[in-house]
């Protein structure tokens, strides 16, 4: 099987990931999350660099991921397909398998609430550049 999964779509898809999630914890939702975390918990480390660091690194996988699963079958409408697929996944498979941490690991609502619904929001803006880049790569090619 030969790749048909678009680097460049995957690579800026990972940057808009990670300027989601600084959007979404600073100025969207960054009071309500600090103010719902467990006492005790640390909602930031001393040190920024490695956890900035790796928070592109993984957006960038799950871009990879994402880019990948849609190259697998061609689609007349790539970029509502990716769409539908980023939201599909986030709430399919993060969103209701980390509500496990809600029901049996005392995880607050709301920061779970938080944490799912910025993945549902980043990965299906994440389906959506890539799905349309290829429609966009299909039509001139």
């Amino acid at each position: 099987m030969s790749s048909r999964v678009n680097h460049l779509s995957v690579f800026v898809s990972a940057i808009v990931f990670f300027l989601l999630s600084y959007v979404w914890y600073s100025f969207l939702f960054g009071k309500m999350y600090a103010a719902s975390m467990p006492a005790g918990a640390s909602a930031m480390p001393a040190s920024m660099t490695m956890p900035l660091i790796e928070t592109f690194l993984l957006g960038w996988f799950l871009a990879y991921v994402i880019g990948t699963a849609l190259s697998m079958r061609p689609d007349p409408n790539p970029a509502t397909k990716g769409l539908g697929f980023g939201i599909f996944m986030g709430i399919g498979v993060y969103a209701s398998m980390t509500l496990m941490g809600v029901v049996w690991g005392g995880l607050p609502f709301t920061v779970w609430a938080i944490n799912a619904g910025f993945v549902v929001v980043a990965m299906a803006i994440m389906g959506w550049i890539i799905g349309a880049w290829s429609a966009r790569g299909s039509a001139t090619a």
